[in-house]
């Protein structure tokens, strides 16, 4: 995996504020509006120092959120602290930014609105173009799925300018149209909830770009209760067809009395959807191998585990715990998910720690504890190359780093330590405190509490056990029972 030497942020549209931020390995920048910042963004939606951008000296890329009014978000998802990769596109507050390595480099036009006249009809042509190609480009480069429906929605968002939108996958296992990216968030949780749902299938079985100009006046439509309830003016449905046939389906709909959908945009959405269409596709088989990795990397784990009688099962409680502790302290869904991944991987590397070191009922010697501390740069090599699980990277080397710096591997301290792996520490110490090991019996829960709070700004991130304490109650629930 080729090693970054320079990441950017590039604002997404031209305007006055044309701040171009760039980090190198080992270096980091806080982004805001105070004129402390190391780069300052005069944008009324950023906090004074909205979020900090690092570089570690591996060529690894975080932003992190440091308490912004209006949040982080990347690629669409509101995020605490995210890994990046050059095409991320990152959100502080209201001020968008693409991200690149730093390399010069020609670009099409964003693409996300082409505003035009009506007469201009060879300028729209080929910016429609340029903006395909653009959007084409950017989406093929996801590889997560979600993030990629995220994406692919909020350019059907700029194309159509609708009042509600979604796209809906075809479950394979039962053939459902399921609901999977909602604009706005909520509009929808099934597809009888759709005001269209009838032109949704209609264009699956056509495999025809189908258009309700006037809900109330098809036949097809104006006696459906969604249709009235919902107030749709008007509505489009565009297939999503993969080498197999039908995979999905884009669909927009108006409930204001402000027109229907131009003729342009219906033929932009058409040939935006056959690009999307192969990128979800491909997305798709790629999300299903990526889960049965996962799932066969997470048994492994619990293998690993389950080679001590007295550590089985740890992996799935830090993971456990480690949740709750995200949760507490107010991470996004998006953040909970990667410490999820993150606990049930934390301990993979010990499957490079032999037997007669880790099973020892003893205290370890010098060069029996330099042995099992290996483990976490095992794990880390393990999983590196891995583009699903680089995010989770940072918790599986860091989650025995201190915050006095005297862990390792890294002799990390302090905010250098990452968020991740600062609550994979606690949560891991929790665990071992309340597990039997063969030289001692498992501590009671009021003395394992008792010693994560006494090490709170030794071993320990301070915020970390200021979140254990708000949920020290259901930590407590999940120990005992």
């Amino acid at each position: 995996m080729a090693v970054l030497k320079e990441f950017c942020f590039r604002p997404a549209v031209d305007g006055p504020n044309k701040t171009v931020i760039c980090v190198s390995p080992g270096q980091s920048k806080v982004i805001g509006r105070s004129s402390d910042s190391d780069a300052v963004v005069d944008e009324p939606s950023l906090s004074r120092q909205h979020a900090k951008l690092s570089m570690a000296a591996d060529g690894s890329v975080t932003v992190e959120d440091l308490g912004s009014t209006n949040g982080v978000f990347v690629n669409g998802t509101q995020r605490r602290v995210a890994t990046l990769v050059p095409g991320d596109t990152v959100r502080l507050g209201a001020f968008e930014f693409k991200t690149d390595t730093g390399r010069s480099r020609v670009e099409f036009p964003d693409g996300s609105m082409v505003r035009r006249r009506q007469a201009d009809r060879a300028i729209v042509d080929r910016a429609a173009l340029e903006a395909l190609l653009s959007t084409s480009r950017e989406i093929m480069a996801f590889g997560d799925l979600q993030g990629l429906l995220d994406r692919v929605l909020d350019r059907l968002q700029a194309i159509l300018t609708p009042d509600r939108s979604a796209i809906l996958l075809i479950d394979p296992a039962t053939g459902e149209l399921r609901p999977r990216s909602v604009r706005p968030a909520g509009a929808y949780q099934n597809v009888s909830q759709f005001a269209s749902s009838t032109a949704v299938l209609e264009s699956l079985s056509s495999r025809e770009v189908l258009v309700v100009e006037d809900a109330k006046a098809d036949a097809r439509l104006r006696d459906a209760v969604s249709v009235v309830q919902a107030g749709v003016q008007s509505a489009i449905s565009v297939p999503l067809l993969g080498r197999s046939g039908p995979i999905g389906a884009l669909y927009a709909d108006r409930t204001a009395p402000r027109g229907g959908f131009e003729g342009q945009q219906i033929d932009y959405a058409a040939a935006f959807a056959a690009h999307a269409a192969a990128a979800l596709e491909t997305a798709q088989l790629y999300d299903d191998r990526e889960q049965h990795f996962r799932l066969t990397l997470e048994a492994l784990a619990k293998a690993i585990d389950a080679r001590d009688k007295y550590t089985a099962g740890h992996s799935e409680r830090v993971t456990s715990y480690a949740v709750v502790l995200a949760t507490a302290m107010k991470l996004p869904e998006g953040d909970r998910d990667v410490v999820h991944r993150a606990g049930m991987l934390h301990d993979i590397g010990k499957v490079g720690v032999p037997d007669h070191v880790l099973l020892k009922p003893a205290a370890l010697d010098p060069a029996e504890r330099a042995i099992i501390e290996s483990h976490v740069t095992i794990g880390y090599e393990m999983l590196k190359e891995l583009p699903f699980l680089r995010e989770a990277l940072p918790a599986v080397r860091g989650h025995h780093e201190r915050w006095d710096g005297r862990g390792y591997p890294d002799r990390l301290a302090g905010g250098n330590i990452h968020l991740y792996a600062r609550i994979m520490a606690v949560a891991d110490s929790l665990d071992a405190m309340t597990s039997a090991r063969p030289y001692r019996g498992a501590l009671p829960v009021d003395e394992a509490a008792r010693r994560l709070r006494a090490d709170a700004g030794t071993q320990f991130d301070p915020a970390v056990i200021e979140a254990f304490n708000r949920a020290e109650a259901e930590l407590r629930a999940m120990i005992t029972t």
